[in-house]
């Protein structure tokens, strides 16, 4: 079972001169073993909001063995340019979500 770390999670539009504008996403999720692989998907269909942006935690359990031990694995999401003038990013497990508002720069 994957958890969001909460206060782990932050995004911004990375403006720096000579590149298009990029969202930046970062946060990290915390499992029961080592081994697993996890990653944020921009979900499709997106919600109602244009102005939310909505991202799920896909996260795949190792095969065969895997010690007990608790394991933060830090997740990345880039869109460039955005796709819509978001205020928030929406991130999404099968457990729970957590909302961010987009800061400046970072």
């Amino acid at each position: 079972m994957t958890v969001l770390l909460r206060n782990t999670f932050k995004a911004w539009i990375d403006r720096a001169p000579g590149a298009l504008p990029r969202l930046v996403m970062i946060g990290d999720v915390r499992v029961p073993t080592d081994g697993w692989q996890a990653r944020l998907t921009k979900r499709s269909p997106q919600g109602i909001n244009p102005k939310i942006l909505i991202l799920d935690v896909s996260a795949q359990q190792p095969g065969g063995d895997a010690q007990d031990a608790i394991t933060t694995i830090p997740l990345r999401y880039e869109e460039s340019p955005p796709q819509d003038e978001y205020g928030q990013v929406m991130i999404a497990t099968g457990k729970g979500e957590i909302v961010v508002r987009i800061g400046g720069h970072h």
